[in-house]
């Protein structure tokens, strides 16, 4: 088949930008045949894609479920993930927890005194002598304010009378000073001479009550108590005294059956005893229930000290 009449002319429908460049192959392909040499993008050795420039591997490129492209073998579990629909959910959900984590972590390290993880309060007696119990701080006598008397109060002189044991209905699990030593609330602490030591119950305590053991009997004269946590805490300097509930209301049982109502002021100035004169009564056991609080800050009742004391010939 020969070629067309006028061989400088192209086809109409060629863009007239194109025009030249298709006259001069076209001039070529008349006067070379077709065995002039390869076609385009066919190399001198035959084999297909020779002459061509060699393009850079194409990335895939994913939009949101879709994708562009091969996904490449190669790509790591993490992009995989990345690029899943439940990535943005994920992050979401893990900067919530370190959110609440972090929060909890600044909340305790400002709060100190802590209770435990369980949260739980138990009852629980123990000695005052035993050697186990928490020792955080040195001791400090409390000082005893002027006494009250009840009807038929002691008028005489007294003698300190020790607390052998004590138990309580309740108690707080340990903490956690802001130092991070070790805290107990264990109800030895109430009778051990020491201010900055307390037994603690969670809450009010409203109900809740201590029982004390003597040696042996005593003909109990006076009792009293410091009605909080008599505490300044060692590392912030926050005052605990303060901070927690203070008792303002006490029923004091005695062995056989005197029950006698001490009311106590609840100034957070004052950390001394508050002591009360009660008629003599000989007995091994007497009994503390708490009535009524004043409430702080921190919603945790505690007592650093109770005091007794027997007639005095």
């Amino acid at each position: 088949m020969s070629g067309p009449e006028y061989p400088d002319a192209p086809p109409p429908e060629v863009p007239e930008e194109f025009a030249a460049a298709y006259r001069e192959a076209y001039r070529r392909a008349l006067e070379t045949g077709p065995e002039a040499g390869p076609e385009p993008g066919i190399g001198t050795d035959g084999t297909a894609g020779a002459d061509l420039v060699e393009l850079p591997p194409q990335e895939a490129v994913l939009v949101g479920n879709h994708r562009t492209g091969e996904e490449p073998a190669s790509r790591s579990p993490l992009a995989r993930w990345r690029g899943s629909p439940w990535f943005l959910g994920s992050v979401a959900a893990a900067g919530a927890l370190v959110l609440v984590l972090a929060a909890y972590a600044v909340g305790t390290s400002f709060s100190g005194d802590d209770p435990g993880a369980d949260g739980t309060a138990v009852p629980q007696s123990s000695r005052t002598n035993d050697p186990s119990r928490s020792s955080e701080s040195p001791k400090s006598p409390p000082t005893k304010a002027t006494p009250s008397s009840s009807p038929g109060g002691w008028e005489g002189r007294v003698t300190a009378v020790p607390v052998d044991a004590i138990a309580a209905d309740c108690t707080a699990p340990p903490g956690s000073d802001s130092a991070g030593r070790k805290v107990t609330y264990v109800p030895g602490n109430a009778a051990d001479g020491k201010t900055q030591t307390a037994w603690r119950c969670d809450g009010t305590a409203v109900g809740q009550k201590l029982t004390l053991r003597i040696a042996g009997e005593a003909n109990i004269a006076e009792v009293g108590l410091i009605p909080g946590y008599a505490k300044t805490d060692p590392g912030s300097g926050v005052d605990r005294y303060a901070e927690n509930n203070r008792i303002t209301k006490v029923r004091w049982t005695l062995g056989d059956g005197e029950s006698i109502v001490q009311r106590l002021d609840p100034d957070p100035t004052s950390r001394a005893v508050q002591v009360l004169r009660v008629p003599p009564t000989t007995t091994d056991t007497i009994m503390l229930e708490i009535l009524a609080v004043k409430h702080g800050p921190r919603n945790t009742t505690a007592i650093s000290e109770i005091s007794l004391a027997e007639t005095a010939s």
